[in-house]
């Protein structure tokens, strides 16, 4: 019941959207019964979480206190990819998972009214996808977001959002009782600690995918880190004597990047399509739109909107609010 009632609560009154990574390792008994009747009660369990959840099961606390919105200057200057909370710390009853390789973990996140495109907030928006970074090896830290690349990305770790979610449907009413991503451990995580990052990607960016690009096994550039949670694995069991889970060198070159795009397309400048200008002609902040791009000088400094990639600094600006999608959408 706590579930529904805050799922429905928040669909009420959500002005923006949020989602943060509640448990690593959920067991859950009836996930197939649940989906195919979403009226049941999801039974679950979480034998292992994120990082430092002081206030687990308090939604309101940790929907202010928790979660971390990546792209916010205003509450993340230093550009971490953190929560400052969020350090290496598992108080008493919530503890880091444990897990061997070749298991499968099932990650579970908060809809938050974001998993279908036709209902929720905002309408016709696509959920985005949820991914898993990592550096590469044990005791190895991410502290940047712009550590958040694909040569850090977990390979085959991203799904949809909501692909794999329980989702009861009452009249113009959605109930998010369960949204889970299952991933594998690589079977060369050696035995230790990995710490690693969970990412809802869910902005628009400035860089896009290839026209050959596979949702299924390539990593989705398209999309923007919105939010993120930290986390650790203890790994046992293990027999590998190193650990590089990454995305490998050949396949991490499948997109151009942003600094490439910032010198070598066209952006219509103040977003009319009569002025347009290429590479260092061209204001600062571009935004996508579509197959093409928007671009828009600064205001007090910073660039106008949410969601801008600041050529200038080669820096992701931060997300956008529900109100300022136009220009660049």
């Amino acid at each position: 019941m706590k579930l529904q009632l805050v799922s429905l609560i928040f669909l009420a009154v959500s002005a923006s959207a949020h989602s943060w990574l509640e448990c690593v390792d959920t067991h859950v008994s009836n996930l197939e019964a649940a989906k195919a009747n979403p009226e049941l009660e999801v039974q679950q369990t979480c034998k292992g979480y994120p990082r430092n959840k002081v206030n687990n099961g308090d939604w309101i606390q940790e929907s202010k206190t928790y979660l971390w919105d990546l792209n916010n200057d205003s509450l993340n200057p230093d550009g971490l990819a953190c929560r400052p909370s969020q350090t290496n710390n598992y108080p008493s009853g919530v503890p880091m998972t444990t897990a061997k390789p070749g298991q499968t973990l099932r990650l579970r996140h908060w809809g938050n009214g974001h998993s279908r495109y036709d209902m929720g907030s905002p309408l016709n928006k696509d959920p985005g996808v949820v991914r898993l970074y990592h550096r590469g090896m044990k005791e190895a830290e991410i502290r940047l977001k712009s550590e958040l690349t694909e040569q850090n990305w977990v390979k085959g770790a991203q799904a949809n959002f909501s692909a794999n979610a329980v989702i009861q449907i009452t009249g113009n009413k959605m109930n998010e009782k369960a949204n889970y991503f299952d991933w594998t451990v690589p079977t060369n995580f050696e035995n230790g600690r990995h710490m690693m990052v969970w990412a809802w990607g869910w902005g628009s960016a400035v860089t896009s995918n290839p026209p050959n690009f596979n949702p299924t096994t390539d990593y989705n550039n398209a999309l923007m880190n919105s939010w993120t949670t930290c986390f650790d694995i203890m790994v046992e069991g293990s027999s590998a004597t190193g650990s590089d889970s990454r995305s490998s060198p050949s396949s991490a070159g499948s997109h151009a990047p942003a600094t490439s795009i910032c010198s070598s397309k066209k952006c219509n400048r103040g977003g009319m399509a009569a002025n347009s200008c290429t590479g260092s002609d061209c204001p600062p902040c571009w935004y996508a739109a579509g197959e093409k791009y928007n671009c828009f000088d600064y205001k007090d400094g910073k660039c106008p909107f949410g969601g801008a990639y600041d050529c200038k600094k080669n820096l992701q600006a931060r997300g956008a609010t529900r109100f300022e999608r136009t220009p660049f959408e």
